[in-house]
């Protein structure tokens, strides 16, 4: 009987007693295809955690680099800072320079403690450097490492270290922190805050959308995320922190796009399809994790050798081994390239050729000394790149861990090029300090801060008279203090200032003694010989007293004395009366000469020109000229010594109007062409635009006639030039002449009433020596003044400036004052 005849019989039918089963295999082949799903699944993610992983991995290498290249410019700026406050150096620009040669500085600047820069190498980084300042000065502390805010402009990694009163400032370029790296890589440095510091040539080609989409798919994800980009190319980003600054290192780099990867893993698990391949396939599953474990460890312990491969390289450090058994010496990369080696395997033999023959015996002294201590320690200098350069190498013996006896010796190599340079110039300035205080004449000491001697000068000794078994390092200020008692005779403190005190030496000698706080706590001593200044002092009171028995002796006298004052003030006062009568006589008499003058003028006219008849004689008509001359000659004289005897009585008033200056000249100009052109002299008139001025026609005309008269009676040949300008103020009159000239030392006499200069002038031309001074006091009188500019043989200039508005006395005023 068949089983489902069996199955029938027993009343159950077949579909039922298959079912079961059927349902136990379609739990199977669901759980199957479940566990099949998943493990596509988790091998999909964990191929894009493999991916992101290893981008991870090149981010941290990058950042390390980032983070050393940033220790080491930050060491270099401190060995700057430190040199300018241990070596004494106070050049601002000296300081910014050295900064600014650290290795990835691109600039550097010096900050007072009120903002102002004091050094920048580069002024282009003016703005960057303030706000790296101001940065620094919110966030406290000496020291400052950022990128600072600058809204719409590039900012850039920035170092910020106080330096007593004054910050140094060094800008670093940020493409200086980065390895090596592709022109096809996609490298971003960015802030905490997500501002861009640098971006590699590929990531600006690609825009700022792109660089914006990796800063957000890192810091959305975790620090690593698969992005694509607009060509739909898939991309793997990772973030790494720089510690130093908190900059934000981003990698970018081509991989497979998730369709690919979930078809890697389908493919992966298509032999799995069968049912008894499945434990096979969980085998697989189990082996293929463990390895994934096994890389991922790998890769680990790869990163960080190859941390510590760049921690080295960006600190400039290898790493040496030497075997004294085998006689080899294993230098590392750098190692190598800072011994000059030709390899990186070498025999001891060969390693201390590479020393400069100087230090060649103490290094091999050195590694002798190596084989019985077990440590290692030398200092020599190689030739590197046609230069000098120290190198230090350092290290210790260990056992062989195979259990041999053989001694192995690790060290490191370091350069300590610039170290060394450093010592050497503050030992060049320790020994430059040493040489400026020794020179000094006076006393001089430098205590530390528990007042222990550390320097002193000759002088300081031989001042004070300490021996050697005194004078000590490290001696106290108070056994100094003492010691020097018996050579000072008698000592005084400044009241106002404690530190500041007066002594007198038992040699007669005046010391004066200053002592000041230094900067470290210390304490300064100086001293300055002011002996002569004590010695004019005595001779300055021994002066005093014999001006004392002067001023006794002329107290004696001093009624004499103001006797005789007051007979002079008698006299000047009689003086004066003399001058004030006769300067109003001659105003009073100005009538009485003129009206005969006149007569003997009009007569001589007359009979000069024969207007009533002939005249019987050629000869008197020749007289009478002569006579009209004379007399209009001596009109002039007598009319200028009234005028000035007028002003000189207070007498001579004006009476100002409304006046077009270029009247005056052209009528001044007129009277005294024919003069000028009998000598063969020639006038120009330069006067454009002049402004009306209120003024008194008559004394402008007179001013005017004044001065062309000198200047064609004092030259001979050439030209005379009017030139008028008009001012904000008022109106500017020059007359320039070609004549002789003015001796300087006789221009002060000029304008002074009967004044002459008694030289050839006045043998070759007549006059009462009052046009100047006239036509002086009527440019005063109105308000205005009168200069003059001469050189001998050269010519004259006279300048006369009148206001535009009357300054002098009015008429009016005149009379109401009579």
């Amino acid at each position: 009987m068949s089983s489902a005849e069996t199955l029938t019989a027993a009343g159950v039918s077949p579909d039922k007693a298959s079912r079961p089963f059927i349902v136990l295999v379609l739990m199977f082949i669901v759980a199957f295809f479940a566990a099949m799903s998943a493990q596509i699944k988790a091998h999909h993610d964990s191929a894009a955690e493999t991916i992101i992983a290893a981008q991870a991995s090149t981010a941290g290498l990058i950042a390390e680099r980032v983070n050393a290249n940033l220790a080491l410019t930050a060491g270099a700026s401190n060995g700057a800072a430190d040199l300018a406050v241990s070596g004494g150096v106070v050049d601002a620009n000296a300081i910014a320079t050295a900064a600014a040669s650290a290795p990835a500085a691109t600039a550097a600047a010096v900050v007072s403690r009120g903002g102002q820069i004091e050094a920048l190498t580069n002024p282009d980084h003016t703005a960057l450097v303030i706000a790296a300042v101001q940065a620094s000065q919110s966030a406290g502390g000496s020291a400052w490492a950022g990128a600072p805010s600058m809204g719409e402009l590039a900012t850039a990694p920035t170092l910020v270290q106080r330096i007593g009163d004054r910050s140094l400032v060094t800008i670093i370029d940020a493409a200086r922190l980065l390895p090596e790296i592709d022109n096809d890589a996609r490298v971003l440095i960015a802030t905490p805050d997500g501002q861009v510091v640098y971006a590699s040539p590929a990531l600006q080609s690609a825009g700022v959308r792109s660089q914006q989409q990796i800063l957000s798919a890192t810091r959305e994800n975790g620090g690593g995320a698969l992005i694509s980009d607009s060509a739909g190319s898939a991309w793997v980003a990772a973030e790494a922190p720089a510690h130093i600054g908190g900059f934000r290192v981003m990698v970018s780099s081509p991989t497979r796009t998730d369709l690919q990867l979930w078809f890697g893993a389908l493919l992966s698990f298509s032999l799995v399809a069968a049912a008894p391949l499945a434990a096979i396939a969980v085998l697989y599953l189990l082996m293929r994790q463990n390895g994934q474990r096994a890389r991922l460890a790998e890769a680990e312990a790869a990163r960080a050798e190859t941390h510590f491969r760049i921690a080295a390289d960006g600190a400039k450090v290898g790493v040496i081994e030497w075997r004294p058994g085998a006689d080899e010496v294993q230098l590392s990369e750098q190692a190598s390239r800072l011994l000059g080696a030709p390899g990186d395997t070498l025999s001891l033999r060969e390693l201390l050729e590479l020393v400069v023959s100087e230090d060649r015996f103490g290094v091999e002294e050195d590694f002798r000394r190596t084989r019985e201590a077990g440590m290692l320690d030398a200092r020599f200098r190689v030739m590197r790149n046609g230069a000098l350069a120290w190198i230090e190498v350092r290290g210790a013996a260990v056992e062989d861990s195979s259990g041999r006896s053989e001694m192995r010796v690790f060290g490191t190599v370091i350069d300590a090029t610039q170290r060394f340079e450093a010592e050497q110039r503050v030992s060049h300035l320790e020994r430059q300090l040493r040489a400026a205080i020794e020179n000094f004449s006076g006393p001089f000491a430098l205590w530390d801060t528990r007042r222990r001697l550390l320097l002193w000068n000759q002088s300081f000794a031989e001042a004070f008279r300490l021996g050697p078994e005194i004078l000590r390092q490290r001696a106290s200020y108070e056994a100094i203090a003492a010691a020097s008692i018996p050579a000072i005779r008698r000592e005084k403190h400044e009241p106002d200032n404690p530190d500041v005190r007066v002594i007198e030496l038992a040699s007669g000698q005046w010391l004066h003694i200053v002592e000041r706080r230094a900067a470290d706590g210390g304490l300064i001593t100086v001293g300055v010989d002011i002996t002569p200044l004590k010695r004019q002092e005595l001779e300055l009171a021994r002066n005093e007293k014999r001006l004392s028995d002067a001023l006794t002796r002329a107290e004696s006298q001093e009624y004499r004395i103001k006797a005789l004052a007051k007979e002079a003030h008698e006299e000047r006062q009689k003086a004066e009366e003399a001058s004030r009568a006769k300067s109003t006589f001659l105003a009073n008499m100005s009538h009485e000469l003129r009206t005969p003058l006149n007569a003997v003028i009009g007569f001589s006219e007359i009979m000069s020109k024969e207007l009533f008849g002939p005249i019987g004689n050629e000869q008197y008509k020749q007289y009478s000229s002569d006579i009209f001359d004379s007399g209009n000659h001596l009109l002039d004289l007598i009319n200028d010594i009234l005028d000035m005897a007028k002003i000189e009585a207070n007498k001579l008033t004006l009476t100002p109007r409304p006046l077009d200056p270029s009247v005056a000249i052209d009528q001044a100009v007129r009277l005294t062409k024919r003069k000028a052109e009998e000598k063969g002299l020639s006038i120009v008139v330069d006067a454009e635009d002049l402004p009306e001025i209120e003024a008194d026609h008559r004394a402008v005309k007179q001013i005017l006639l004044n001065l062309l008269s000198n200047a064609v009676k004092f030259t001979d040949h050439g030209a005379i030039m009017v030139h008028a300008r008009g001012t904000n103020t008022g109106l500017t009159l020059r007359v320039v002449d070609t004549g002789c000239g003015i001796p300087p030392e006789h221009l002060p006499r000029l304008a002074r009433p009967f004044e002459q200069v008694e030289e050839e002038l006045t043998r070759n031309n007549h006059g009462t020596g009052l046009g100047l001074a006239l036509t002086k006091s009527l440019a005063e009188m109105h308000g205005g003044k009168l200069s003059i500019q001469s050189e001998v043989g050269r010519g004259t200039i006279v300048t006369v400036t009148l206001p535009r508005t009357f300054g002098g006395q009015r008429e009016a005023e005149a009379t109401a004052a009579e």
